[in-house]
């Protein structure tokens, strides 16, 4: 039985009780992995046509719902605007052709949000050298575009990455735009707009607050920032990576509520002020000690840096040698974090390109030898995966993390270079997992900003909603945590940015959980999903199941089996499962070609023959 509890406390309180756990559980336990799990490219059975074929370092992915299904879905961008669609369903992808206008403009950044709070998610797509589009969700998979009015800047921009996060935390959510600007550019500064919540009109929400808020130092270069709380004050702040080695990466520490500006530039006192060539910042709490990590990719002179948090600074785990655990020495891209062996502690995906115009086939030829790499996390102690991990040149950029067939297990797509995008599944080892998902009520809809505390089998976890990630990706609105051997989940603590804190204690293992704000929970899968997902759909089967997310091919007609339900001069076959004649000589009347079934093709030869004499 589950066991709930709500509380309103402090935000400075729920700090720091919550951090609190979080170190002694993780100081004191630990949970065995049973056994090694690994990621397997099935990108040969599961065709995501994305003709990626031109642009300039890369299009963005987003592994998110916007379905409304809870079943994690595809969305890319395109060098060429034509943004590409595919509906999960629990067993692979199906393309869809959503009404959305081809700009032939190069799109960047795509990235779901509710903005409005109505329960459903909203697109904004950010262009290279085009305007910035907004489109409001109608529900029924249409869309309107409401760019212009939007509150958006309309001006051709530079914009690569974004990220959604409510850092007024007044329930809407807020947007980050971070563009790839030079020093020449009249306007070479990133983009902060707060939603206008209450006061926004019908198709008007944001307001641009850059200067407003002291986000106006130049943001030159910049790819991706994300909305991350590394100091564990409750207050949001904002991490942007910038690849130039003359150029510090940014942090935007938020003030104290009421302060005059909202947020000082603070990257030099946490040592974060990192002045590499930097692609991405991946952000984890990868050795469980209550605060967030953070790992940045470059080039292989820069080196790629995993940066330990311990509340008040960040020190140096691993640099610019070629011998440490998570060092790659490549040009390096999107990294990932994502528990793929279920053992409790993430693990680390990095993906490799190369950082110049792409002249597909010919740069396949060029770059033949820069497989990506999968870093396992026992403990906090990085081993690469050598032997189970495709090494094969795929030419990554974006990457984004989601689980397609809902088996508990992450799987993690790739926007690599070619005609279809790579998809590299999970695959199940025996280890245990839930996953969280949000919805707030007093917070913004999709609960991004939330911190989830996961304990069980003596290991606490601890992680945060984003939305906006990496470079140019969006990981799936599912809280993945793998559970080792776990067999029940002692408590699961939310907090909210609204202040709010839920605990829920006793839950099952391997199951699809949503929190919703004010502790009430439910499971939008049938319990021990994938299998009971599967059933018959077909409603007039005897056997139809209104539950069933996908047809297994089960679907039974036998409660058909007199002729009183099948056509004059006609009886149940229960082998064939159909109505047929009484004999050869007397053969179903309404069947005209003889194929066994009545359908369309007998109706085209009817009226190929009406009006003609019959013998």
């Amino acid at each position: 039985m589950f066991v709930q509890r709500h509380s309103n406390q402090s935000v400075q309180r729920r700090a720091s009780w919550l951090t609190l756990f979080a170190l002694i559980w993780t100081g004191v336990f630990g949970v065995p992995k049973l056994c090694v799990g690994q990621l397997v490219d099935v990108s040969n059975t599961i065709e995501l046509e994305t003709g990626h074929f031109g642009g300039y370092l890369g299009a963005g992915v987003s592994f998110v719902d916007f379905t409304g299904d809870y079943i994690d879905d595809l969305t890319f961008a395109d060098y060429e605007g034509d943004i590409h669609f595919f509906e999960g369903t629990g067993t692979g992808f199906i393309p869809l052709e959503l009404d959305f206008p081809d700009y032939g403009h190069e799109a960047k950044m795509v990235l779901w949000g509710d903005i409005d709070n109505d329960g459903d998610r909203d697109l904004f797509v950010g262009f290279r050298l085009a305007p910035n589009r907004l489109y409001r969700n109608n529900g029924d998979l249409t869309f309107t575009d409401v760019s212009a009015t939007s509150g958006l800047d309309q001006d051709p921009s530079k914009s690569y990455g974004a990220a959604f996060g409510d850092y007024d935390a007044d329930g809407f959510l807020d947007l980050h735009i971070t563009n790839y600007s030079s020093a020449i550019d009249a306007d070479a500064f990133n983009e902060l707009y707060r939603n206008l919540a209450g006061e926004a009109t019908e198709h008007t929400f944001f307001e641009e607050v850059t200067i407003e808020e002291g986000m106006d130092e130049f943001g030159i270069q910049s790819f991706q920032s994300v909305w991350v709380d590394f100091n564990e004050d409750d207050l949001l702040d904002l991490h942007i990576i910038r690849d130039r080695t003359i150029y510090a990466n940014q942090f935007y520490e938020q003030q104290v509520p009421n302060a005059m500006i909202t947020f000082q530039e603070s990257a030099a006192n946490y040592g974060l002020d990192i002045m590499i060539n930097c692609m991405s910042g991946s952000v984890a709490d990868f050795d469980h000690n209550g605060f967030q990590d953070i790992y940045l990719t470059a080039f292989a002179d820069d080196g790629n840096w995993l940066l330990s948090n311990n509340g008040s600074f960040f020190g140096l785990e691993a640099g610019n040698t070629s011998n440490d655990s998570v060092q790659v020495n490549d040009v390096c891209w999107g990294a990932n974090w994502l528990d793929v062996d279920n053992n409790g502690y993430e693990d680390l995906h990095v993906a490799t390109g190369y950082s110049v115009f792409t002249d597909y086939p010919d740069v396949m030829d060029i770059y033949t030898d820069h497989p990506d790499r999968l870093f396992y996390n026992d403990a906090g102690n990085f081993t690469e995966a050598v032997g189970d991990f495709p090494t094969s040149n795929v030419l990554s950029f974006a990457t984004a993390v989601g689980d397609y067939n809902l088996d508990g297990f992450p799987d993690l797509v790739s926007h690599r270079v070619g005609e279809y995008a790579q998809i590299l599944e999970g695959t199940p080892n025996g280890n245990h997992w839930i996953k969280i998902g949000t919805e707030g009520v007093a917070s913004n809809f999709d609960g991004i900003g939330a911190k989830i505390y996961v304990h069980a089998g003596g290991m606490s976890q601890y992680h945060m909603r984003f939305a906006g990630e990496s470079y140019l990706g969006q990981n799936s609105a599912w809280e993945h945590f793998g559970l080792g051997s776990a067999t029940l989940i002692d408590s699961v603590v939310v907090a909210w940015p609204s202040g709010n804190v839920d605990a829920l204690y006793d839950l099952p293992i391997d199951e699809h959980i949503i929190v919703m704000e004010g502790g009430a929970l439910f499971m939008p899968f049938a319990p021990g999903c994938p299998d009971v997902a599967a059933g018959c759909t077909y409603e007039v089967a005897c056997n139809y199941d209104s539950s069933a997310l996908n047809d297994d091919g089960s679907c039974d007609f036998g409660c058909y089996l007199n002729s009183d339900q099948c056509g004059p001069g006609t009886f149940w076959d229960d082998v064939l499962s159909l109505c047929i004649g009484v004999s050869e000589e007397d053969p179903c009347p309404h069947d005209i070609n003889g194929d066994g079934y009545v359908n369309i093709f007998d109706l085209l030869i009817l009226l190929a023959n009406f009006n003609l004499d019959c013998p």
